[in-house]
């Protein structure tokens, strides 16, 4: 089973480098089920990190590109690297056999599994209104505690691992002590790829989901199966069905 976690952003091209893309695809590999072969790919060109609703749109077309050739090269398994799953609606209308996980829906239906109400631990105020629509998009706001900010840009997250996993415990201790959370969720990938689920888990007594973990759990599990999209719910976009490409979309 091929699996190909997908930044949605040029993180080869930003501070930290291809050295990055490689650690978070040592750490996929670890976590990856037995049988399954993970990759990383970045797409050239987009935000350098997405803080802001902003970034996320942006993000968009560069990715929908690549999701579409990583099909049309036989990926089993699209995982969106972004918690707050930008595109993912568009990038199933463009897709039809390859399994496509966003990370944010996907640990925010598994929170609910782990409790009643769940918290989520993200960057930056820019997020939690995106946050917010994708929890409801996912119909689960009747279960969302709150949202708690480290206020670190994405960027700067790994340069002091200890400072932001304090941050973290100090954020997800509000939402545990302050909104009624028993159920947190890492809101960020670059943060759950600092791995700081388990020492949070045991700090603050409650379940913590890793989003990464959760994708890469729910993207074997449905391509295994062959649960996909549900092509009546995310239709072909009518012009591509026609015979149009991506590049005839877009005028100018």
């Amino acid at each position: 089973m091929r699996i190909v976690y997908v930044v949605p952003g040029p993180m080869s091209r930003t501070a930290l480098g291809g050295a990055e893309v490689q650690r978070r695809q040592k750490i996929l590999r670890r976590w990856a089920p037995e049988g399954a072969e993970v990759t990383v790919q970045d797409v050239p060109s987009g935000p350098a990190s997405i803080e802001s609703a902003y970034e996320e749109y942006v993000s968009v077309e560069q990715t929908a590109r690549l999701v579409t050739r990583l099909e049309a090269d036989g990926a089993d398994a699209i995982i969106l690297g972004c918690y707050g799953d930008p595109g993912l609606d568009a990038l199933c209308e463009l897709t039809e056999r390859a399994i496509l996980v966003g990370p944010g829906a996907a640990s925010a239906h598994l929170a609910t599994m782990l409790g009643h109400r769940f918290g989520v631990v993200t960057v930056a105020d820019g997020v939690v209104h995106p946050i917010r629509r994708l929890v409801a998009d996912a119909g689960l706001t009747g279960s969302l505690a709150g949202i708690a900010v480290v206020d670190v840009p994405v960027l700067e997250l790994g340069t002091d691992r200890e400072a932001s996993a304090l941050r973290a415990a100090e954020a997800g201790r509000t939402l545990v002590d302050r909104d009624g959370a028993d159920v947190l969720v890492l809101g960020c990938m670059s943060m759950a790829f600092l791995e700081l689920d388990a020492d949070l888990q045991a700090k603050l007594g409650v379940p913590v989901v890793n989003p990464v973990k959760a994708a890469l759990a729910i993207a074997h599990a449905r391509a295994q199966f062959g649960w996909r999209h549900s092509k009546t719910a995310y239709p072909t976009p009518r012009k591509l069905a026609a015979g149009a490409t991506l590049g005839d979309l877009v005028v100018g």
